[in-house]
């Protein structure tokens, strides 16, 4: 009868380990090493990434700074209702980010410190990490009054 040698891939990679625990006196290996396994994987230790919320705000430009040809950032001062005071907080303007002058289409390069704006910004919290990404930028700055 002809002698079947197995290719290398049909090897059992847990064979060095249940020999181990045999020789600790362990009967089933695989139970073994799947209560291993499950003391040191870790299930259910992982945070939940919450889903991206969109908020609206309201506030005085204190920044603007372009970082690239289609973004930067801008740093706006607004009443935080939560903290009953008046924060600053930090968005990122992309290429996306629309942002509306007077009713004109505008770039990042078009605001001014001082500008009042409306938006709404997108916060990703992932962890102890917030990141806000600004969606829309109104400004409805006073027209010039003919002489």
């Amino acid at each position: 009868m002809p002698t079947t040698i197995r290719p290398s891939c049909f090897s059992d990679p847990w064979l060095g380990a249940r020999r181990s625990l045999r020789a600790f006196g362990v009967r089933s290996g695989l139970v073994a090493i799947l209560a291993i396994y499950a003391a040191v994987s870790p299930l259910g230790c992982k945070q939940r990434e919450q889903p991206p919320e969109t908020v609206a705000l309201e506030g005085k430009v204190e920044k603007v700074e372009s970082t690239s040809i289609d973004g930067g950032r801008i740093t706006v001062s607004y009443y935080s209702e939560k903290q009953k005071q008046t924060v600053v907080g930090v968005g990122a303007v992309t290429k996306e980010t629309e942002i509306m002058i007077n009713g004109a289409a505008s770039t990042l390069k078009d605001l001014k410190e001082g500008d009042r704006i409306r938006g709404q910004v997108r916060v990703d919290k992932s962890g102890d990490k917030k990141t806000q990404t600004v969606l829309k930028i109104t400004v409805d700055r006073p027209r010039p009054t003919g002489e």
